[in-house]
């Protein structure tokens, strides 16, 4: 490989791992601007890339495309926060030098990412989330995977069990679905859903606001899509109960609250990094204590426990809220919980 060849995989390598670290244009980049990239690194961040780099050499093909989704999501997530300064203070954006921008997206990207790992990882078994952090960085990507495979797994034998039975099929086939591939056994999961919600229809007529002929549209979809439509249909059902709503609208502004806000990460561009992000802390934590004591998330006693905490512990007691396990325990009409959206 050319020295050209080599510092344009370089960078492109490290523009995956580092997501908006290594500044390479969200355009196609030219080799000339890549070149200027590279000169521009310092040598600890020339060591890093290459390192990244001989790392990504030794992925599997399968680690190689979960390394691309993740750097295009960081992208595009960098991407949507662009178009949010933007639109929220397009004057004092445009302002500002293309350095601190760059600054100021990374640290909202990366606050983003922490906040979404953070809700990922409380709904990993304690187990797995201490063999995860304990394993070295190149294994955790592929020992999340195999947890989700797992879980996935587990919860498609145990759904194809509870919807063959309740179809009336024979004890054979059911266990001949359990013990299929596993992209099989999802999509066999999908496909008994579609047929038991068919079945409940002829037996007990339309669900309440569906006309036929929106039905038999639903009817035709593939298994996957029936499945996303006839979710979204039943969770707008579910909060539209009077019995829930307010709760659920309450956490929807606890979670609004806990939102990185751009605006305010502009406002303080001229601090440094470390008191940044100790005012947009402060702020943060002041809009969550607001709305829990307003919409009594907690207790008098409870909001009292927590003023002193640290930051640390108070957003995790926020995360805890926010958590499927924590919100009104609602169902579907066969009275199964609903979480997914």
């Amino acid at each position: 490989m050319n020295l050209s060849r080599s510092i344009t995989a370089l960078l492109l390598a490290a523009s995956s791992f580092l997501g908006q670290e290594s500044g390479v244009d969200r355009k196609s980049p030219t080799l000339e601007s890549l070149r200027a990239r590279w000169e521009r690194f310092t040598p600890e961040q020339k060591e890093r890339a290459r390192s990244r780099y001989e790392r990504y050499l030794a992925m599997s093909e399968e680690e190689r495309q979960q390394l691309a989704r993740s750097a295009r999501a960081l992208r595009e997530r960098g991407e949507r926060v662009q178009e949010e300064l933007d639109a929220k203070a397009p004057e004092r954006a445009a302002d500002l030098e293309p350095e601190k921008r760059r600054t100021l997206v990374r640290e909202i990207v990366a606050e983003q990412s922490r906040e979404l790992g953070a809700r990922i990882r409380s709904r990993v078994p304690v187990p797995w989330v201490e063999r995860i952090q304990n394993a070295p960085p190149e294994e955790r990507a592929r020992l999340l995977r195999e947890f989700q495979n797992q879980q996935r797994n587990r919860i498609a034998r145990f759904a194809i069990g509870e919807l063959g039975q309740r179809l009336g099929l024979p004890s054979q086939e059911i266990a001949r679905m359990q013990t299929l591939p596993g992209e099989e056994r999802v999509q066999a999961v999908l496909e008994l859903r579609q047929r038991l919600s068919a079945r409940e229809v002829d037996e007990h007529g339309l669900p309440p606001g569906i006309t036929p002929e929106q039905w038999n549209a639903w009817i035709a979809l593939p298994p996957e899509e029936f499945f996303e439509v006839f979710q979204r249909y039943w969770l707008s059902r579910v909060e539209s109960l009077a019995a829930s709503r307010d709760r659920v609208e309450a956490l929807r502004e606890l979670l609004e609250a806990a939102h990185p806000r751009v605006e305010e990460s502009l406002a303080l561009a001229d601090l440094t990094p470390a008191d940044r992000g100790a005012r947009l802390a402060d702020a943060k934590r002041a809009r969550c204590m607001k709305v829990l004591r307003e919409r009594e998330l907690l207790t008098p006693a409870e909001l009292e426990a927590l003023a002193p905490k640290s930051h640390h512990e108070f957003f995790e007691k926020v995360r805890q809220l926010l958590r499927p396990s924590a919100r009104p325990a609602v169902s579907g009409r066969e009275g199964e919980p609903i979480e997914r959206r």
